[in-house]
């Protein structure tokens, strides 16, 4: 009976011994198998990093970024040659030298990305559209809004309807937002011959219908754009005194600054 009892122990303290072993084996590969995958997470974390800061920055899906990283996104913008054409307004206040909203707007239009709100676009400015524009919705730290025409000295009759072309396919990565700088038509339409830049970031215009904006304004521009007056409240009369002419904006609202004339520069 002792003899049973002892062998009996005894086995129960090998199994316990060889339990107890594979058990530490077992925990020591654990552990390094969370020493690996840690060194793994570590490895694509800094390639990330690596990677995120030698890509070329685009100056289009950034919906909080600061007016210097727009600037910067911009002058990248200006320097894209893939189909790309580069557009000039000389804007002025006619009725109003002592304003300091004058000088040249450039206008990078998008073609590549947007080729079908592009087009429309410059073949407005071919038609002289915007030439004589008044700046007739300038919305302080929103929009600043053209595109309707005054009567011509000519006598032509002005243009008010315009191709309504359909809306390009967003390019992941590419397609610009409502950003401060992006320049779009009124309602994302091109029928309406319109067209406002942003002179802040407005995301909220992303989600509305119709087309995204195709074409960004330089720095420079910008600075010119926010030089622009913006005295004037909504519903005051601007819409029908541009109608009616030169005469009576400068009478209403003098201090309104206008498009003076649109040229293509490069067509690359």
């Amino acid at each position: 009976m002792r003899s049973g009892f002892y062998l009996a122990v005894s086995k129960e303290s090998s199994s316990s011994t060889s339990t107890h072993r594979s058990y530490k084996r077992a925990s020591g590969l654990k552990r390094w198998q969370m020493v690996v995958v840690s060194w793994l997470i570590a490895l694509a974390i800094f390639s990330l990093i690596v990677l995120v800061s030698t890509t070329p920055s685009v100056a289009v899906h950034t919906n909080t970024r600061s007016d210097e990283a727009a600037k910067d996104k911009n002058r990248i913008i200006q320097s894209t040659r893939d189909g790309d054409v580069l557009v000039e307004c000389k804007l002025d206040t006619p009725h109003d030298t002592s304003a300091p909203a004058h000088g040249v707007l450039r206008i990078t239009v998008r073609r590549s990305i947007s080729p079908l709100a592009s087009n429309a676009f410059l073949n407005m400015i071919k038609s002289e559209h915007f030439n004589g524009c008044y700046l007739f919705r300038v919305v302080k730290g929103f929009i600043v809004q053209w595109g309707i025409e005054s009567p011509h000295p000519d006598k032509q009759q002005a243009k008010v309807k315009f191709d309504k072309v359909a809306i390009d396919t967003p390019v992941a990565g590419q397609t610009l937002l409502n950003v401060a700088g992006s320049f779009n038509f009124a309602g994302g339409n091109s029928g309406t011959g319109q067209v406002y830049v942003n002179i802040n970031n407005n995301p909220h215009l992303d989600k509305e219908p119709g087309s995204l904006p195709f074409a960004m304004l330089d720095g420079k521009s910008m600075e010119i754009i926010k030089s622009v007056f913006d005295g004037y409240s909504a519903g005051m009369g601007q819409v029908k005194a541009v109608k009616k002419g030169a005469d009576e904006v400068k009478k209403l609202f003098p201090k309104m600054s206008r498009i003076e004339k649109c040229r293509v520069v490069n067509d690359y």
